[in-house]
């Protein structure tokens, strides 16, 4: 690798001893550092031993054709940015020129060759191979996913950024992969669409937008892309930013958000003293929506007889429930549920049917496919349950803590309840003392008006 107002290291290759030590002359007057070699098996053992910039190779040599040793030192990954120019002694036509170029060549000369011409293709092609070295620097250092894209959407270039995004190595993208393989289903179009704008009408062609992108085990990750044309060409730069955890960290935010202030209106709902009915429904509503359950019911616990009232069983599950002699008032605790309200303890299973505690369901039931219940305990007190089955994803731990603030509230409702109807019982009560009081009190104030008039 070429570094600033260093000289190259240059090898001419050629079995002629007389035109290899001129050219070799005319290289060193120009102050570069110049090996040589008079065989393809001697340059060979010189390029994987000294590492050249660029090597001047003799077309005739007298073990091989320099053209296929040319072919072969660039297809050896160390070897493969060494520069290589083909000499040959005849005129080269502009067929060969651009078979011998594509081949992966990087230059031809014919001879004779003056020192002139020497000097400026070497330095030209020198100076070139120097920006690509800095282009290369700037492009696997810019910290983000980067890749160069085709005019047929191939992917001729990508950094280590990309290989670590994508999960593919160098060798399996450049030349090899195509930028749409890279997007979701529903994405492969919009790639498509964009691309071919950005070439035909680029200013409909937005500069950033984003994409699922799908990488070699098939995992969607969520990436903003940014594009620019490299100017003169039909290629461009794709610079992808990996935002999968910042767009779930706002999509956690977000749901947070919800959460709360549907907590918030429940909230409220118990400051209006509403009716237990209505708050166990709001409470199954929300249950249900932040854990996605299908099916659930919320029950408190009747302080006088000690069973369990489900004013929500019939919300949405009676229909789906084909068990005979239904209700809604629990006298025995079974199952799942029934070791949660026995033991005060939340359970949480994603595979019920062989969970230790299950009982079965009996014919008719709904399949549980899985099933987390919280017990609404206060002061100690057990006064209800929140029931969850069928949960689209599965339950978690989040789950739980969720159904457990609900869980909370819902006890304080079913106490405050208790204490309202407490207070009305003794307003009652009292009531009913006060008016026997009167009465009794009338009473004998007409008896004693009625002897006053007697006498």
């Amino acid at each position: 690798m070429l570094e600033h107002d260093v000289k190259a290291k240059l090898l001419v290759v050629n079995n002629e001893k007389d035109q290899r030590v001129a050219m070799i002359q005319m290289l060193r007057s120009a102050g570069y550092e110049v090996l040589e070699a008079a065989s393809g098996s001697e340059s060979l053992n010189q390029v994987r031993e000294e590492h050249p910039d660029l090597i001047i190779l003799d077309n005739l040599l007298p073990d091989r054709d320099g053209l296929d040793l040319g072919k072969e030192i660039k297809l050896e990954e160390e070897l493969k940015d060494t520069l290589v120019i083909l000499v040959s002694n005849e005129e080269i036509s502009p067929e060969n020129k651009s078979k011998w170029i594509e081949s992966g060549l990087d230059g031809c000369l014919t001879k004779p060759i003056s020192k002139g011409e020497l000097l400026a293709i070497v330095g030209s092609m020198l100076r070139l191979k120097e920006s690509e070295s800095k282009y290369r620097s700037i492009f696997e250092n810019t910290g983000t996913a980067t890749i160069i894209v085709e005019e047929d959407r191939t992917i001729s270039l990508a950094n280590n950024e990309f290989e670590q995004l994508s999960g593919y190595t160098k060798q399996e993208i450049e030349g090899r992969k195509n930028l749409i393989e890279f997007g979701s289903e529903k994405d492969i179009g919009k790639l498509m669409k964009y691309h071919n704008l950005r070439r035909n009408n680029p200013d409909l062609a937005p500069r950033n937008y984003e994409i699922k992108f799908k990488d070699k085990t098939n995992n969607l990750k969520d990436i903003f892309i940014t594009v620019g044309m490299i100017s003169g060409t039909n290629r461009s730069v794709v610079s992808l930013q990996d935002i999968t955890q910042s767009k779930k960290t706002e999509k956690a935010l977000f749901k947070e958000l919800e959460i709360n202030s549907d907590l918030a209106k429940l909230s409220r709902k118990l400051l209006e003293s509403a009716p237990i009915s209505d708050i166990s429904d709001m409470v199954l509503k929300y249950a249900q929506k932040f854990t996605h359950s299908q099916f659930g019911f919320v029950g408190y616990i009747d302080p006088e007889t000690g069973f369990l009232v489900s004013p929500t069983m019939t919300r949405n599950i009676w229909a789906e429930c084909h068990v005979s002699d239904k209700s809604l008032i629990f006298e025995k605790f079974k199952g799942l549920w029934g070791w949660v309200l026995n033991n005060r303890q939340p359970l949480l299973t994603n595979n019920p049917k062989d969970h230790p505690q299950s009982a079965g369901t009996p014919s008719g039931h709904i399949p549980i496919k899985n099933f987390l219940a919280v017990p609404a305990i206060i002061n100690d007190n057990l006064v209800g349950i929140i029931a969850l089955a069928n949960s689209k994803k599965g339950y978690d731990e989040k789950d739980l803590e969720l159904t457990e603030r609900l869980s909370n509230l819902y006890a304080i409702a079913i106490s405050r309840k208790h204490s309202d109807d407490t207070i009305k019982e003794n307003e009652e009560k009292y009531r009913n003392i006060v008016e026997k009081f009167l009465r009794l009190h009338n009473e004998i104030m007409n008896e004693i008006i009625q002897k006053r008039n007697l006498i």
